[in-house]
Parts: structure tokens; C-alpha cells; sequence
């Protein structure tokens, strides 16, 4: 018998893979958590499934607590039913439901607000937390890479539009680090998706690393991630960062941050970390100063 759980809320990209998959079969379980468990379609996109509450457009939100590690495995096949898809043999979600759709991020214009006092406090609460294993803890493995990072491709490309030198340098770090999104997949996906929010403002374009070069670096499903994250098909959290960076309140932005700090084992600090860079550099070039080297600086990435 199976277990069904209903959902309460569906991305819209999640729905179109689903439906777009073009037969019964959608796809596969990649991975599998307590709490949430990745699809992989047919046509090579993410799906992902969680009983917590984060919502994002490739994401499909389940009511029922449930321990999926407990009735589904990896590899397990996904198929699509009348008005729902079946996972494996024991468990179907329910999505004939008139429930929230989570719409993709897209970029529209915004005006950096946020301020250089901001941004180092920012910084003295990332530095003050316990980031062991994060791209600020000095004795991980991630920590040289990241620096190199900063003062081979970010410093340099204030003043500069060499997309590939930086492309260069941003690709040396896919990978790095530990966990099932390593740190430096995240810090890319929350300094790209930052800068690419920005590019109406700094009259720069967009910057995407390509997908088979993430995907021979990392993992499949931190590869998906990183490219979402870089095309702006962002979770609440990272969305709601950024917005309020145009925000003219310095607490909502140091809320926000707050409130993505938690995630993972290290991956809310590494994305934040992310983040802040992004801003530094979109401050410099729009204002023409240096908060960026101040907050790598403040961060212990640069010397």
C-alpha cells in the first residue's frame, strides 16, 4: 500500500519538469534525506521534494512529516499518475490540489542601497558564528582555495570586464570543500546569482559557467544547484537577500542574512559569503571604491 502525502505548495518549474518529461516515467531518486529526497528527470533537470517549509520554483512542498529515508532509496523510479507522481513503489505525492505556485526569479531593476557599514557588519557576524568547515575556517580545505579566488578573480575584475579570467579563477574552486553541496559550489552560486541580480545597475552582463564544466567538477546535484542559483531560479531565502540589499533598511538585510545562516551544515555561511563579495564588488564598480578588498579583509580571505 501506498503512502500518499499531499502538497501544499508547487514550483512552477518543478510542475513543467514534471509535465514536460513526455511519458509515464519522469525520472529518478538521486538522493534521498530524511526530510527531502532530489529527483533527477528524464530530461536532465532537478526536482525537489521536502516536507520543510523553504519554498522554491523546483520545489515541491509535501504537508505530511514523513521520514523518506524510510519508504523510498535512491534509484527508485518516479513516474507520473492522474494528478500525481509515484515515487518508487510505496509512496505517492498528491498535486491535483489548488495550492501556491513559487514563479522563477527574474532579473528587474534595482538600485544597490545597502551600505559599506552594513556590509563589515555583515562580515563580524559571519566571523563571530562558528563557521568550522566553511569557507572562513582557516584550517579547512576550502579556505586557500577561496582566497586564491578573491584576489586572482574577484579583485581584479572591479576594474576590469575579463570574463574569462574570471571564469578561470571561479571554475578553480567548483568542487572545493566538503558536504553534499561543497563550500565552493555555494559560494559561487550566492556570489553569481547576487552579481547576475545586479546587472542592470552595473551596466555589466550576466556571468554563466557552463554546466558540463560545473558537472565534471562536483557532483551532478550541487552542479544543478549552482547553475540554477547563477540563472537566478533562486529559493525565498536567497531571493528575499538579495531584494532586501536594495532595501533602505540595513535591518532587513542583516534579518535576512540571519535567517539563511542556518542551512546545511555550512552552506548558509558559504552562500552568504558569496553574497557579500558580490555586493562589495557591484558597490566598487557602481561607486568606484574598495569595499570589496574591506570585506574580504574583514572575512580573512585576503591578507
Amino acid at each position: 500500500m501506498q503512502k500518499e502525502l499531499s502538497t501544499n505548495c508547487i514550483g512552477s518549474l518543478a510542475s513543467r519538469f514534471i509535465k514536460d518529461s513526455g511519458s509515464e516515467i519522469i525520472g529518478e531518486i538521486l538522493s534521498v534525506f530524511p526530510n527531502s529526497l532530489y529527483i533527477k528527470t528524464m530530461n536532465g533537470e532537478l526536482v525537489f521534494v521536502t516536507n520543510r517549509r523553504l519554498r522554491s520554483p523546483i520545489t515541491v512542498n509535501t504537508e505530511s512529516k514523513v521520514d523518506f529515508q524510510e519508504i523510498v532509496r535512491p534509484q527508485d523510479q518516479v513516474t507520473l499518475g492522474e494528478g500525481e507522481i509515484h515515487i518508487g513503489d510505496s509512496l505517492s505525492v498528491n498535486l491535483n490540489q489548488n495550492i501556491p505556485s513559487v514563479a522563477q526569479t527574474t532579473s528587474h531593476p534595482r538600485q544597490l542601497t545597502i551600505t559599506g557599514p552594513t556590509l563589515h557588519l555583515a562580515s563580524v557576524i559571519l566571523m563571530i558564528i562558528d563557521n568550522h568547515l566553511s569557507v572562513l575556517d582557516q584550517v579547512g580545505i576550502a579556505h586557500t582555495g577561496v582566497s586564491r579566488f578573491v584576489s586572482e578573480g574577484i579583485l581584479p575584475f572591479r576594474q576590469s570586464t575579463d570574463v574569462k579570467s574570471f571564469r578561470n579563477a571561479a571554475e578553480r574552486i567548483v568542487g572545493l570543500g566538503t558536504g553534499f553541496t561543497p563550500s565552493g559550489d555555494d559560494l559561487l552560486g550566492g556570489f553569481l546569482a547576487t552579481y547576475n541580480s545586479f546587472t542592470q545597475v552595473t551596466g555589466r552582463p550576466p556571468i554563466a559557467l557552463e554546466f558540463e564544466s560545473l558537472e565534471d567538477r562536483t557532483n551532478w546535484i550541487s552542479a544543478k544547484l549552482l547553475d540554477y542559483m547563477q540563472r537566478e531560479i533562486l529559493d525565498e531565502q536567497v531571493s528575499t537577500l538579495i531584494d532586501s540589499s536594495a532595501s533602505q533598511h540595513s535591518d532587513t538585510f542583516i534579518l535576512a542574512l540571519e535567517t539563511l545562516l542556518p542551512r546545511g551544515h555550512t552552506s548558509g555561511i558559504d552562500i552568504l559569503v558569496g553574497t557579500l563579495l558580490a555586493l562589495g564588488l557591484i558597490y566598487d564598480v557602481t561607486r568606484k571604491d574598495n569595499v570589496t578588498a574591506a570585506i574580504a579583509k574583514a572575512l580573512s580571505l585576503l591578507d
